[in-house]
């Protein structure tokens, strides 16, 4: 396969980006999710004023809505973490294993179904963030 100028095109190269990009990715959703995480244990530990000795309130039972809402948004963050690095494991693994057969682009192209899983997972990520800041993390 040549460009305009007739080069040789080096295909090694897709691949290679489309992991690095993959990576910078997984590595703000991952930042994404810590923040979210603190946010919630704050919340748990600071609810309610415990004596001395104790847990701190993270054992205790009848959290507040606003306790709870934040764990939903940090499970919500962490599956959708999870199931954004398998599409991203599974597509580098398909672009590496295409990097030889390049010019079909039929073989190596995402699966409609990661395309949608990914943009499903990175929506409820973002839907997480937003009510976790709006929760006041």
């Amino acid at each position: 396969m040549t460009d305009a100028e007739g080069a040789a095109r080096d295909p090694g190269l897709q691949p290679e980006r489309t992991a690095l990009s993959w990576r910078r990715t997984i590595m703000s959703i991952i930042v994404a999710d810590i923040f979210i995480w603190r946010g919630w244990f704050h919340a748990l530990t600071h609810e309610r004023a415990s004596p001395p000795g104790t847990m701190g309130g993270v054992f205790d039972a009848g959290h507040s809505s606003h306790v709870i809402a934040l764990g939903v948004c940090a499970m919500a963050a962490c599956l959708t973490t999870i199931i954004l690095v398998a599409c991203a494991v599974s597509r580098i693994r398909v672009l590496h294993s295409g990097v030889e057969r390049l010019d079909q682009a039929a073989d190596i192209a995402a699966s409609a179904l990661t395309l949608r899983t990914a943009s499903a997972a990175i929506v409820a990520l973002a839907v997480a963030a937003i009510c976790a800041i709006a929760l006041g993390m």
